[in-house]
């Protein structure tokens, strides 16, 4: 048995259970002759969107949620969910944010495979999801995608009109981006072309976009990949040695939020991310800003590099479900319906124009003039690009993630050499994945 699922039944033998604690009073739900139980962290109860959701579910369906609020943050949460259903939670449905921690819930088995149960519900889901439907190595898919965060490149339009440079439009490389970068970069004014933070997945991005496996065969690290190490060296290249953005010496010196170079420190004239984005650049309240931003499309990394990178939700039944024919009702409103009510973009493989408006429109709105509907859609959806996950994923993927950021970081700040960083990743890394097992 792994050591990690051992501490877990420690923690959770140890603890009450989160669901008993912050559960629903059986008296109250009596009453109610179907239910479906559902468990989000606690803040989810103040989000308007939630409350009115679920209850449009009820009316549709005659079900009522049973919403089970956790107390802690996002990673608090997830801790204490994963800990309960190891020790045998009946709550019915759960929602992951993220491949990684989906991985790791469904290589502990927790969760119910959907192959037949969604098949019997006359649902062709592969039709419908495309390749964002995640279809493990045993055939089947244990969750449903209900919402997908798709990356681009938002910049600066006031800066591209100084600098007298075109905005980026359709397809481009790596190669484009620099050129176009080095035009607009000025460093007597302040003003840097690109900003990517010094974080992941922007220290290897170019090998994530060739879908360069995270493991190999075997199961070990294969960060000893020659792309790996050429997409480490580009990403010190662009920031010591070309200097179209801030190093990552001069951002750890800082310590600032990175949102606050991106928005109203350093003026940065592009700077990739997720779609998520737009929240921040739509608040003139809390972001206040003099330039209007546009958005791109996020460059490919030349042959064979040509995929975007995505973040999915999932929506998963708990294989202990107390109520599975209601969980599986609510887990396919809940991927068919969730991101008109949040404000998201749906994991479908096409979306129809009134997808693209529910989906955008509230952005385009917002953005007063800024970006339309329609440059979302073609600069986030309709490139051309494949997708791949922007996350690791597989087995100690958390500890992964740490020691890539840690060692990458070491070298773009001269600390090591590339050989040793890509060294000491493949030891660390194959350690963290033996104690894992």
């Amino acid at each position: 048995m792994k050591k990690v699922v051992s501490l877990l039944l420690v923690l959770s033998m140890a603890a009450l259970s989160v669901f008993a604690m912050g559960g629903s009073d059986s008296t109250a739900t009596s009453s109610y002759e179907k239910v479906v139980t559902t468990t989000v962290t606690a803040t989810y109860l103040n989000e308007t969107w939630f409350n009115t959701m679920n209850a449009d579910f009820e009316k549709e369906t005659g079900i009522h949620v049973d919403v089970i609020p956790v107390p802690g943050d996002e990673d608090e949460y997830k801790a204490k969910i994963n800990i309960d259903l190891m020790a045998g939670s009946d709550v019915d449905v759960v929602e992951t944010l993220g491949p990684k921690d989906y991985s790791r819930q469904v290589s502990a088995g927790f969760f119910m495979p959907l192959n037949d149960v969604v098949a019997e519900a006359g649902i062709d889901p592969y039709e419908i999801y495309g390749a964002n439907l995640p279809v493990e190595d045993d055939g089947n898919f244990y969750a449903l995608p209900f919402k997908q965060e798709m990356y681009c490149i938002f910049y600066n339009k006031k800066l591209f009109d100084e600098a007298g440079v075109a905005y980026p439009e359709g397809s481009w490389t790596w190669d484009d981006y620099v050129e176009t970068a080095q035009k607009i970069t000025d460093k007597g004014k302040g003003v840097y072309g690109s900003f990517m933070n010094a974080d992941l997945p922007w220290m290897y991005m170019p090998a994530q976009q060739m879908d360069v496996p995270f493991y190999k065969e075997d199961g070990t690290c294969n960060f000893d990949d020659p792309a790996f190490r050429e997409a480490a060296i580009w990403f010190k290249q662009i920031s010591n040695e070309l200097g179209i953005q801030p190093t990552v010496a001069e951002l750890e010196a800082e310590g600032a939020n990175w949102n606050y170079y991106a928005l109203e420190g350093y003026r940065m004239a592009m700077f990739p991310q997720g779609n998520w984005f737009t929240r921040l650049l739509n608040s003139q309240e809390d972001y206040p800003k003099d330039w209007d931003y546009g958005v791109a499309p996020l460059p490919s990394a030349g042959e064979g590099g040509n995929n975007n990178l995505v973040s999915l939700g999932y929506v998963a039944i708990n294989k202990n479900a107390a109520h599975p024919e209601e969980a599986l009702t609510y887990a396919l409103w809940i991927a068919e319906n969730q991101w008109k009510y949040e404000g998201g973009i749906p994991a479908f493989a096409t979306m129809s124009e009134e997808d693209q408006q529910l989906a955008f429109g509230s952005i385009a709105e917002a953005s007063h003039g800024q970006v339309t509907v329609d440059d979302l859609y073609q600069n986030l959806i309709n490139t051309g690009l494949g997708s791949v996950s922007s996350d690791i994923v597989g087995t100690a993927a958390a500890e992964y993630y740490n020691i890539v950021k840690e060692e990458l970081s070491s070298y773009n700040m001269d600390l090591q050499s590339i050989d040793s960083a890509i060294s000491n990743i493949v030891r660390r890394v194959n350690e963290a994945i033996n104690n894992a097992q």
